[in-house]
């Protein structure tokens, strides 16, 4: 039987729509599930959740009536942190997951009645396949990481130096004035950190021998602990012609702290910029 509006056909008597212009939908939230970020509480009328664990965390169990579902994201973090359950849920094959084998999991829960919930949970983000954290430098007092490079032309300063970035990596930094020109780059991303930080460290940089001293005015504060969840450059400007100067060093050297006053100093290494002078 074909459906009319105001005699004509809308819907004909195969059930497709007929006699349709101009129309629109609008999607609204009704036709999703709206995330909802939780601390310990699976509220089966909020039927897809997130939870970042903080702490060892036992879940409970609200407007749950037979035939509601709900998902569960669940990130037991980097630690990780172990979940635990209401005795109304009743796992896969009788067998609860073992929560240290993944860092993120997907959970799925089905009320079979309104004392048993059904459940499975499927893993990924393997913990095993991350790299244990650590943070390394690299020089010695007697053997720097050396850095070389020179001045083009008197027409600009020489201007060299390191990053120590937020994402853990270091980089080398060349003025593109100098011969080599290539601004900045990458030099590893296995020191200082060998992953992104999952923390804030603090680094501290000073002086530490040769021929001339990094530039104040183009470095972050020397001397002293500063996070490193902001970039840190130290640099070296030579501003004299470079017909006035030999080969000249600075040798710095780098320390990186877990925390903010250097009480639990992780490594500490040495880096050195080395330009020449034809002098």
């Amino acid at each position: 039987m074909a459906i009319k509006i105001i005699g004509t056909d809308v819907i004909n008597d195969q059930r497709q729509l007929v006699n349709i212009t101009d129309a629109d939908i609008t999607a609204g939230d009704g036709y999703s599930a709206k995330t909802h970020v939780i601390t310990d509480n699976i509220n089966f009328t909020q039927p897809f959740s997130t939870c970042t664990l903080t702490a060892a965390t036992t879940f409970t169990v609200s407007g749950n009536a037979e035939g509601k579902s709900a998902i569960l994201i669940l990130d037991t973090s980097t630690t990780p942190y172990t979940p635990s359950w209401p005795a109304a849920i009743n796992w896969e094959d009788n067998t609860e997951p073992t929560w240290s084998t993944y860092r993120k999991w997907q959970i799925h829960f089905y009320c079979v009645s309104g004392t048993r919930i059904d459940a499975f949970a499927i893993g990924f983000d393997a913990l095993s396949s991350q790299p244990t954290e650590s943070v390394s430098l690299e020089g010695t007092t007697s053997t720097p990481i050396t850095f070389f490079d020179r001045a083009a032309t008197n027409n600009h300063d020489l201007v060299m130096g390191w990053r120590f970035g937020s994402d853990g990596n270091v980089y080398k930094y060349e003025s593109i004035y100098n011969v080599g020109g290539n601004g900045l780059y990458l030099y590893s991303s296995s020191t200082w950190n060998n992953i992104t930080p999952s923390q804030t460290y603090y680094i501290r940089v000073t002086n530490f021998g040769g021929t001339v001293n990094l530039s104040t005015s183009d470095s972050d504060t020397l001397n002293s602990w500063i996070a490193l969840s902001s970039d840190r450059d130290f640099r070296v400007r030579d501003s004299r012609d470079l017909l006035t100067y030999a080969d000249e060093n600075m040798v710095m050297k780098v320390e990186i702290a877990s925390d903010s006053g250097g009480s639990n100093i992780l490594d500490t290494g040495y880096y050195e910029c080395e330009y020449i002078g034809t002098a």
